[in-house]
């Protein structure tokens, strides 16, 4: 006997929440880490990505979106996608934004650009008019500098998004990556 496949027609999931952020900031490890299904992902071989010291292991990249969801305890679904961080697939930024219930923006901890790398995703995201509902997931952390470390990133939020929350994640811990899906379905809808 043949198994049998169930048909959906429409959307199965009440929300979704997209990652983004720069290039090999962790969106693709985060949506791995927490998704209940096997995880739908557009990863390529990245020429940019073998030549960048300060991401030996990162050998692809997403040049689409990769797609999960992850069930709440009372069975509802949250799709989440994680869209390409180069500016030269943003085409998928207007395709995946506009459709998205939150936003968690993925930003590196350790970098000497990342406050002009966070100014160029708010400006990104406030272009297209879907900062209302944001959470910011810094990576990289120096351990004992946490408040001092996400102050500028708060300083800046704050300009495009008052009541964003603003923590410390690692996309590899599935804990912190949930707090961030949450804080984001959960953050104060706020109009620019």
């Amino acid at each position: 006997m043949k198994p049998s496949l169930k048909v959906v027609l429409g959307h199965t999931t009440s929300q979704q929440v997209v990652f983004v952020g720069p290039f090999g900031v962790g969106k693709t490890t985060a949506l791995r880490v927490v998704s209940d299904i096997p995880v739908v992902n557009t990863d390529v071989l990245s020429t940019e990505a073998l030549a960048d010291a300060r991401l030996p292991d990162k050998t692809h990249t997403t040049i689409g979106f990769d797609y999960g969801e992850w069930n709440f305890a009372d069975g509802s679904r949250v799709s989440l996608v994680g869209i390409p961080g180069q500016e030269r697939f943003k085409v998928m930024w207007d395709v995946m934004l506009p459709r998205s219930s939150a936003i968690v923006l993925w930003l590196h901890g350790d970098r000497d650009d990342q406050m002009a790398e966070c100014a160029k995703w708010l400006a990104a995201l406030a272009e297209r008019k879907v900062i209302s509902r944001l959470a910011v997931a810094v990576t990289r952390v120096p351990d004992g500098q946490t408040e001092q470390a996400l102050a500028p990133y708060r300083d800046l939020i704050g300009r495009y998004h008052p009541q964003a929350p603003v923590i410390t994640a690692d996309p590899r811990n599935k804990s912190d990556v949930l707090q961030a899906i949450l804080m984001a379905l959960s953050s104060p809808r706020h109009d620019a």
